[in-house]
């Protein structure tokens, strides 16, 4: 059955005032017509601030990879001059060059492991007092970036003795007192 286009029966039909316009609506408080995205646009806007508070930037990312690197290093380097200490008679390797592994180490060395990153690198650490004959044995890790020793610091396992001084991570190995 078929009816009739006439406005009696179109459900769609708009009711027409003057001239066939239709009547003006109340105008509605902006806030009531634009609410959804207001409050949209608020929990876009906490969720930003709270991922930014969270996560770190991505500069902190590449900081926070060198350092896993470096203690990954320091502990591999470690674990090759006790066990160099050991084998060659309770005798230190002699200090080296920043960047290259004393010889006494290469072959106790991981074969991931390296004195020389692009971001860092490794320095072995030998200093003795001649009057008193203290020695510090330590590898250092040193940057270019002022806050990768701290960072590392914080990433440092619990126990691990350090000492952080002028941007220099330095991871401590043995000290000892007396010639």
């Amino acid at each position: 059955m078929t009816y009739p286009r006439t406005d009696e029966f179109n459900p769609r039909r708009v009711p027409s005032g003057e001239r066939g316009r239709p009547e003006p609506a109340a105008p509605a408080p902006w806030l009531v017509r634009h609410g959804a995205r207001v409050r949209w646009a608020t929990w876009i806007g906490l969720a930003l601030i709270f991922i930014r508070l969270v996560a770190p930037r991505p500069d902190g990312w590449r900081r926070w990879h060198d350092a896993e690197d470096a203690l990954n290093d320091v502990a591999a380097a470690r674990t090759a001059a006790l066990i160099s200490y050991q084998a060659a008679g309770r005798a230190w390797p002699a200090p080296g060059r920043a960047g290259q592994a004393p010889q006494a180490l290469l072959p106790y060395l991981a074969g991931d492991a390296s004195f020389g990153r692009a971001r860092y690198h490794l320095a072995w650490e030998f200093a003795a007092d001649s009057t008193s004959g203290a020695r510090l044995i330590g590898i250092s890790v040193v940057g270019d970036d002022p806050t990768l020793a701290l960072t590392i610091a914080r990433r440092a396992p619990a126990g691990t003795p350090y000492v952080v001084s002028n941007g220099r991570f330095i991871a401590l190995i043995a000290s000892a007192v007396g010639r």
